[in-house]
């Protein structure tokens, strides 16, 4: 108990620090853009205007999406690093079932959601009951699902005009709010409660915090560790949607280096690699600080 309220401690001072950098970096970007109208002649706003941190904020989305479900992942002490090809295969996919097959759109989109389970899933049974490695695991998923994104279009993007396919990843709702990052915000709720508010939350930080010591208390380890890596294979896939809705396309060639992005947004939140530290509040603020 002690050493949960030890390591409680440290990550909200962790992340008050972090929060410090974040906040520290806007001030020196507001003071070099805005003060000093550095380029702009003094006629504007640049850095505080409403449409720049729209921007700013819509740019993060994908990459906080894909870091939300890499924070339980890591939680867990795991690592994933397919989910910049699952980002791929799940776009190509959506766009598939909706240009090739004219599968109705919602359709494709639950479609899409069930494909990204599956892929993580597989990637935590892999890691669990044949107790491989997850580096190696998700390094080999990260060749073959790319290789599957280049083959189900033939290494060709696939491009529609349907203006419905391009809704959810451009259009402002009230007429100033994207719905990326409205999807954002809901999923960061959803996974900030899902830890700190319920009882499989918390199995997330017992299982990376002292594996031993959850499996004396009943806690079924591997079940939690694949409910981690299915969890983020849901997250690239709502990246992968949002992405293809961006672009009007599904490119096989979308995704490259996003494992890295993700990785490192948790991590500059505070998510401890050794496991068992983190959250969902840190991952978003090290997203910020990227962004």
């Amino acid at each position: 108990m002690r050493e949960s309220w030890k390591n409680k401690l440290a990550g909200s001072v962790f992340r008050a620090n972090t929060l410090l950098i974040l906040v520290s970096l806007c001030a020196v970007i507001f003071i070099l853009t805005d003060l000093l109208k550095i380029g702009n002649n003094g006629d504007s706003w640049i850095f505080i205007d409403l449409g720049n941190i729209r921007n700013i904020l819509n740019q993060i989305s994908i990459n906080a999406i894909i870091a939300f479900g890499m924070t339980l992942v890591i939680l867990v002490n795991g690592i994933d690093l397919s989910v910049g090809s699952m980002v791929a295969v799940t776009g190509v996919a959506l766009a598939v079932f909706f240009i090739q097959f004219e599968i109705p759109l919602l359709l494709s989109y639950l479609l899409v959601l069930i494909t990204g389970g599956i892929v993580g899933f597989s990637n935590g049974i892999m890691v669990t009951k044949i107790k491989l490695p997850p580096f190696i695991v998700t390094l080999a998923s990260f060749q073959i699902f790319r290789g599957l994104a280049f083959i189900l279009v033939d290494g060709q993007a696939k491009f529609t005009s349907d203006e419905g396919f391009k809704i959810i990843g451009n259009r402002l709702l009230f007429g100033f709010m994207p719905i990326s990052i409205l999807v954002m915000l809901t999923i960061f709720l959803f996974y900030h409660l899902f830890l700190s508010r319920t009882a499989a939350g918390r199995r997330f930080y017992l299982v990376g915090g002292n594996e031993e010591a959850a499996t004396l208390a009943g806690i079924r380890v591997d079940r939690v560790r694949v409910m981690a890596y299915t969890l983020v294979g849901l997250s690239s896939a709502v990246s992968g949607i949002l992405l293809a809705s961006q672009l009007s396309s599904g490119s096989p060639n979308v995704g490259v280096g996003y494992e890295l992005d993700a990785i490192a947004a948790t991590v500059v939140g505070g998510t401890s690699f050794t496991g068992g530290v983190g959250s969902i509040t840190g991952t978003l603020i090290g997203a910020l600080i990227l962004g």
